[in-house]
């Protein structure tokens, strides 16, 4: 018994890109679908005092003296959870 499978047009255009690329022996990294990146995770003030082991106080002071970056959403401030984590790398190791 035969199957049959049913893709949408942006899964057939991609299965026969690929299958023509492969035919001509010219399948490039450029030319296969490349995965989503993972959306920036934003933290809370508590969750950025608990990351960089600090207080509250603390922090607001380095975020005014510009040591820790920061996002302002509408009223509420927000830190990327990659910038601090660069920030105790590159603070840490100079310990």
């Amino acid at each position: 018994m035969d199957r049959i499978v049913l893709l949408n047009e942006i899964d057939l255009d991609q299965l026969l890109k690929r299958a023509v690329f492969q035919a001509m022996g010219e399948l490039r990294e450029t030319d296969l679908p490349t995965p989503k990146p993972e959306p920036e995770k934003l933290l809370t003030t508590q969750e950025a005092c608990e990351l960089l082991r600090c207080s509250k106080p603390t922090l607001h002071r380095w975020k005014k003296s510009g040591i820790v970056p920061f996002v302002r959403l509408g009223s509420n401030i927000r830190y990327k959870q990659t910038d601090l984590e660069k920030l105790i790398e590159t603070k840490g190791g100079s310990k």
